[in-house]
């Protein structure tokens, strides 16, 4: 008997080749440049989108500490700003110094907008479609779209290293299990920034040991890098000043939006109590790796991933507004469950998720602003709220996946785990569903 053809890696569904799919996103996008045009200009001093790049700036100086004999976390860098990433960070933006840092913050501009064309594309990809010319097109609307996302838009503004980091995990346990050295790009993440440490641990609840066992040892091979390179940092950054979580801001500050912050905000202390704030940080961890653990075993990989991302986000101690990116990838899957339902009210899914997380503007006494909702004036009914937004906003997320991919009643232990159906690009996530 013949064996079946193989997949070709174009293989795959389509998105929509009805003119009002692609016109929408472009009447968007186009809303979009008008937006950073004209609400907030692009040449506004400080506020326009490309008049800032201050973190990167701060990550240039680290990088500089690293060639002379500076310390890295003893005494404030660019702009009076501290060092608060790991030792491997610093030394990996070392050769941003080889530039001007006017260069610097145009490559950072450039290269951020290029990363979130890449996650879109990589999402989508995951999901199954076919990467043809509609596609390229529709990412490159939706990149534009997404930057008017408050996480999205001050990433770029301030030359962030958020959208990177994403990359790096989506690319890295988008692949199938199994693959070589699948964990490495969740190790090296974490080695630059701590934050996405997470992800080891949603790989060790979803008892995929061997990716796990990587992104430890990739982990502990930038730690190894710190040391070998500038020993007296990394024992200053180890053993002190990884617990000095008040070095990135005040825990109450209403850019804080992590638990942390939101309990510092509602008890209206400058710090919530530390069992307290514990006792809420494991609560949503465990709700959200929750809705990991069960996106993974019905073969939801994508979705799986950007639970844990957005727990990351909730559980840190500090998490400033564009730490919350993971959005992106959410907002793809509700775009994907919409495509899927055929439906124009289905729609309303990714609307309802978008309308908190865009750019608000306001006009403060010096300045037109564009600002998250959780800085947006509002009346005192609806403060506590806003100032929640974000963390809010993934408890409901969390609790909505666990309920909508709960075992349905009656098929209990005949449901079996969903396989992703993969071509032969590796790159497909196609779950389906074989009841016995």
């Amino acid at each position: 008997m013949t064996p079946p053809p193989r997949a070709t890696p174009a293989a795959g569904r389509a998105l929509p080749s009805h003119p009002l799919f692609l016109g929408s996103l472009g009447a968007l996008a186009l809303a979009v440049i008008v937006a950073h045009d004209r609400v907030v200009p692009m040449g506004y001093p400080l506020w326009g989108l490309f008049q800032n790049g201050l973190d990167l700036l701060v990550y240039r100086s680290g990088g500089a500490t690293v060639l002379r004999s500076d310390g890295l976390y003893d005494h404030a860098l660019h702009g009076g700003m501290w060092f608060t990433y790991p030792p491997f960070s610093a030394v990996l933006f070392a050769p941003l110094n080889a530039v001007s840092a006017e260069l610097t913050t145009l490559l950072g501009y450039l290269a951020n907008f290029g990363i979130l064309y890449a996650v879109v594309l990589l999402c989508w990809r995951q999901l199954g479609y076919r990467t043809d010319r509609r596609l390229y097109v529709a990412t490159g609307l939706m990149a534009v779209i997404f930057t008017w996302l408050e996480p999205v838009r001050t990433t770029i503004w301030l030359g962030q290293i958020n959208l990177l980091l994403m990359l790096l995990i989506v690319w890295d346990l988008g692949r199938p299990e199994g693959s070589r050295l699948r964990g490495i790009g969740v190790g090296i993440a974490t080695g630059i920034k701590l934050t996405p440490g997470l992800f080891i641990v949603e790989l060790l609840v979803t008892r995929q040991w061997r990716a796990a066992a990587t992104a430890i040892a990739g982990f502990l091979a930038t730690v190894a890098v710190g040391f070998v390179v500038i020993f007296s940092d990394s024992w200053s950054y180890w053993t002190a000043v990884i617990l000095h979580s008040t070095r990135i801001g005040e825990t109450a500050w209403p850019a804080n939006q992590s638990a942390a912050g939101v309990l510092a905000r509602w008890l209206d202390v400058a710090d919530p109590p530390l069992m307290l704030w514990a006792l809420f940080a494991a609560a949503l961890t465990a709700l959200g790796l929750g809705a990991s653990w069960l996106a993974h075993k019905r073969g939801q990989a994508l979705l799986a991933t950007t639970m844990c991302g957005l727990t990351s986000a909730a559980v840190s101690p500090f998490s400033w507004g564009h730490h919350w990116v993971w959005f992106v990838p959410l907002l793809v899957l509700a775009m994907h469950r919409a495509l899927g339902a055929g439906r124009a009210t289905a729609w309303l899914l990714p609307a309802a998720l978008a309308l908190p997380l865009l750019c608000w503007t306001h006009e403060f006494p010096d300045s037109v602003q564009a600002i998250g909702l959780f800085m947006v004036p509002t009346s005192d009914a609806l403060a506590p709220f806003f100032a929640a937004v974000y963390p809010l906003m993934f408890v409901v997320i969390a609790v909505a996946t666990l309920i909508a991919l709960r075992p349905r009643r009656g098929l209990g232990p005949r449901l079996r785990r969903a396989e992703p159906e993969v071509s032969a690009d590796r790159n497909c996530d196609l779950p389906h569903i074989t009841v016995t």
